[in-house]
């Protein structure tokens, strides 16, 4: 590979990493705002059910007790399931991005593959060498890659166990 085409792929390899990181800054963005709106939506929700209540209780006893309970019962079933959607969504997030982190680092290996081919083609026992090493550099990558994964998993499960055994 020419100097010219190492430096077009590396302005490549900058270009693409700088798409990624303004896309995951506008999904965060988005997401903020979104969640800003789902707090001020929950307020207004919890400020009328609390305007509710305190007219319900001047207007009467027992039933306006029963009824306040009721709908605190259902403010904390609905935040529960705020909650719960929320690590949902986040969950699925995480799994994206690092299926798509998992695609970048497959497409640059083969764009690498096939350089090297064509490099083996053109040369003889530099070309091997070079092959050689870019094989080992390759499998210290990947062991890395199943290693960070498995910490991953193993801390996920410790940050679970707690909540499991609730």
């Amino acid at each position: 590979m020419s100097p010219a085409e190492r430096k077009a792929r590396r302005q490549e390899d900058r270009e693409a990493k700088q798409r990624q990181k303004e896309e995951e800054q506008r999904l965060r963005e988005e997401e903020k705002a979104r969640e800003l709106a789902e707090r001020a939506a929950a307020k207004e929700r919890e400020a009328a059910e609390r305007a509710e209540r305190k007219a319900a209780k001047k207007r009467g006893g027992r039933r306006a007790r029963r009824e306040e309970a009721k709908a605190l019962r259902r403010e904390e079933r609905e935040a529960k399931e705020r909650q719960k959607d929320e690590e949902q969504r986040r969950r699925e997030e995480e799994k994206a991005r690092e299926l798509a982190e998992r695609a970048a680092a497959k497409e640059r290996e083969e764009g690498e593959r096939a350089e090297r081919k064509a490099a083996k083609k053109r040369g003889g026992r530099r070309a091997r060498r070079e092959e050689a090493k870019a094989l080992r550099q390759e499998d210290r990558e990947a062991k890395q890659r199943q290693k960070e994964e498995g910490q991953r998993l193993s801390e996920e499960e410790k940050a679970n166990e707690p909540r499991d055994a609730e």
